[in-house]
């Protein structure tokens, strides 16, 4: 199976194409996949566009996770996460290539602010793919994820808190009561390989990693602090 990776350097990315090198590599067999015989094309925004066109020629499976979250103008968020999804699609559809195609979504795509717009954008592009070739799709709406490889300040409010509290830095908390809904990254991983052996979980349209944490905003930061603390208190945090 040859699967393409597209955003194979982000957050989401390079943990999903490590575990997929874990499969291959034999090192990770408990998802029924036959590891020998996995191709993973990896595809960046500094990649040669050259390679797309291969990819999408080639590709069993594709994972779209390409996309911004932090652009220095909000005109951006539509190039983004509409216009690179409306170029791969593209591809794909120059080369007959109706292999099944993931979207990472965001649950935002429900909010009226230009990046909320624009993921819902690409959602409906991809849709509308479906209902023109009959390809599979899988559309994730992803609350906030956290893990290993989030970058502090840009991917999460967590990897942010980790980070400032670690180096005794100041964090910012506007309201503590915010609820948060928050799923691991090795949970996400699992879901979209699960999904790669068409095991994905579905709720309507859309599909979803099926363990959520509920949390306040203020439980998080305080959760951290008491980590933080362990080395001197020799205590264990509660979880």
């Amino acid at each position: 199976m040859k699967i393409l990776v597209t955003g194979s350097r982000g957050f989401v990315g390079r943990n999903l194409v490590s575990q997929l090198h874990n499969i291959r590599d034999g090192k990770a067999r408990n998802y029924g996949i036959a590891g020998e015989e996995l191709t993973i094309y990896e595809y960046d925004m500094d990649s040669d566009p050259a390679e797309l066109d291969v990819y999408c020629r080639q590709a069993d499976f594709v994972f779209n996770l390409a996309g911004v979250n932090r652009p220095q103008d909000a005109s951006e968020f539509m190039k983004g996460n509409f216009g690179f999804a409306s170029t791969l699609l593209d591809t794909l559809k120059k080369h007959g290539n109706t292999s099944p195609v993931m979207i990472s979504s965001s649950t935002q795509a429900a909010l009226d602010n230009p990046y909320g717009e624009s993921k819902r954008a690409g959602e409906q592009l991809l849709f509308e793919y479906s209902r023109e070739t009959d390809a599979k799709v899988l559309v994730y709406r992803f609350p906030n994820v956290f893990g290993k490889w989030c970058r502090p300040n840009y991917n999460s409010a967590v990897a942010t808190f980790c980070n400032n509290i670690a180096h005794d830095l100041p964090i910012r908390v506007n309201d503590p009561s915010v609820v948060m809904h928050l799923v691991y990254i090795d949970d996400v991983v699992d879901e979209l390989i699960s999904a790669l052996g068409g095991r994905e979980h579905r709720n309507g349209d859309y599909c979803e990693v099926p363990v959520v944490h509920t949390i306040t905003l203020g439980g998080i930061v305080e959760l951290i602090r008491s980590f933080r603390q362990m080395p001197g208190t020799l205590s264990v945090a509660s979880l």
